[in-house]
């Protein structure tokens, strides 16, 4: 079991993924976006909600730049408090489960090329429209 999560602009989505089916998913509203702490919390506190015994590791997209190797988000446009946040250190502490995390364009291009309409196709564009505009680019079966 995987636990997949979506930081949006407005909304932080979570759910426990076993195989290819979604097992268990919950949505909030993000709020308090000019407090880091306060965001922080809301975001491991719907993690926690779809957690349990088994989970092997959590994949987090965010709307933003996104160290990968250190696995630090920068500059959230649309969460001001959000400037340098190393997501990955302080999620894999508080889980103790191995935590992914990149663009949330990209993971919605893996996404569809895993599970959708893309798993038809090598090579293609994925955009996303919310909060924000964004594309992840899939070439040869790659990100």
């Amino acid at each position: 079991m995987k636990i997949g999560v979506d930081l949006g602009g407005t909304n932080i989505r979570a759910g426990l993924i076993d195989g290819k089916e979604i097992v268990n998913s919950k949505a909030i509203p993000l709020q308090n976006k000019d407090d880091l702490e306060s965001t922080l919390e809301q975001l491991k506190s719907i993690i926690h909600t779809v957690f349990k015994n088994g989970v092997k590791g959590i994949g987090l997209g965010v709307p933003s730049i996104v160290d990968l190797e250190k696995g630090i988000v920068r500059d959230v446009v649309n969460i001001p408090s959000w400037k340098e946040v190393p997501l990955r250190d302080i999620l894999e502490k508080e889980f103790n489960v191995p935590v992914f995390i990149n663009n949330d364009s990209n993971c919605f291009a893996l996404g569809e090329n895993y599970f959708g309409f893309g798993q038809q196709h090598q090579n293609f564009v994925g955009i996303t429209l919310g909060t924000g505009i964004g594309s992840g680019i899939i070439i040869e079966d790659k990100i």
